[in-house]
């Protein structure tokens, strides 16, 4: 009899095995087959922010290990792993509501005039693919071009006494899977105001060299991504809010500059160059206390990676 019990387990363990990974190359298959045939397959653009799922639809499984629910789970999982692998890999394509299937590659620049007067300046950006990248300075206030495929880039700018506003979002209102589908996201900005810098991203990789630039706080809010920012030694006091889902974050900062991190990183793979353990959940560097220049990160990450260096 107990043999018999255990031939059952096996026969049961391999058979949910071969339902996941069955469902899960049907599923990734089906998306290449269905691209490649040029079917619009609509997905919700946002789906890699939703990578959570995965754990809790792994942590169902182990709950329903040995009943005859776990075959069900097995083939959800598979299932969405496959759209979220696909989706991290090859990204989205954008498609308009108004029936155009052609796809063209178009270029916008985009600037606004800089006004002497301006003392803080704020630049928020929502966009969730391709790529965004940062470097140089402008005597404008913002200088930039955006690229991609069907590319509509919303810019707008709003200027209150001596502060200015920007706005830059990628209208998206439905996303397919394809080749060549990521936009591109380049500028720079002007050197004398102080920034505030407010990013969501959903499976964009981010570049951003800010060291030229007066930033007092950047935040960001990420997915799927890899990014990787440079800050300098403009602000005597810069604040970082880091909000990351299954995400790879590299951030560099001035070898004479103090840093903090805090934040529940238990899930979080680190190299902290320089930095000791404060308590549980805060590290320093050695030079905290000395230093003039302070940056305080305030991190808050899924299964993710984050590297901080010294230059």
């Amino acid at each position: 009899m107990f043999g018999i019990q255990k031939i059952s387990e096996v026969k049961m363990k391999f058979k949910n095995g071969q339902l996941f990974w069955g469902f899960l190359f049907l599923t990734i298959g089906s998306l290449f087959l269905l691209d490649k045939n040029n079917y619009n397959l609509f997905i919700p653009n946002n789906i890699i922010d939703y990578w959570p799922v995965l754990i809790i639809l792994w942590g169902i499984a182990i709950l329903l290990k040995d009943t005859i629910l776990k075959p069900i789970v097995s083939i959800i999982t598979g299932i969405f792993l496959g759209l979220f692998l696909y989706a991290s890999v090859f990204g989205f394509h954008y498609n308009s509501n108004n029936g155009d299937k052609n796809e063209e590659i178009s270029t916008s620049e985009f600037y606004e005039n800089y006004i002497d007067s301006t003392q803080n300046a704020t630049i928020s950006i929502r966009t969730g693919m391709g790529k965004i990248s940062v470097a140089g300075t402008t005597d404008k206030l913002i200088s930039g071009v955006s690229t991609g495929i069907n590319n509509s880039l919303n810019f707008s700018t709003r200027y209150s006494n001596n502060n200015a506003r920007i706005v830059l979002r990628h209208i998206k209102e439905e996303f397919i899977f394809g080749n060549n589908n990521h936009s591109n996201l380049e500028f720079c900005l002007n050197p004398n105001p102080v920034w505030i810098i407010d990013l969501q991203v959903g499976a964009a990789n981010v570049i951003m060299d800010l060291s030229e630039y007066k930033v007092a706080e950047f935040n960001l809010e990420t997915g799927a991504t890899t990014s990787e920012l440079t800050f300098g030694d403009k602000e005597e006091l810069v604040k970082l809010n880091i909000e990351m889902g299954a995400a790879t974050l590299k951030i560099r900062i001035p070898r004479e500059s103090a840093c903090q991190i805090k934040g529940d990183m238990v899930l979080v793979s680190r190299e902290l160059e320089g930095f000791n353990e404060v308590d549980q959940k805060r590290y320093q560097t050695e030079n905290f206390e000395t230093a003039k220049n302070k940056i305080f990160i305030n991190f808050d990450g899924g299964v993710s990676t984050l590297k901080i260096e010294k230059y």
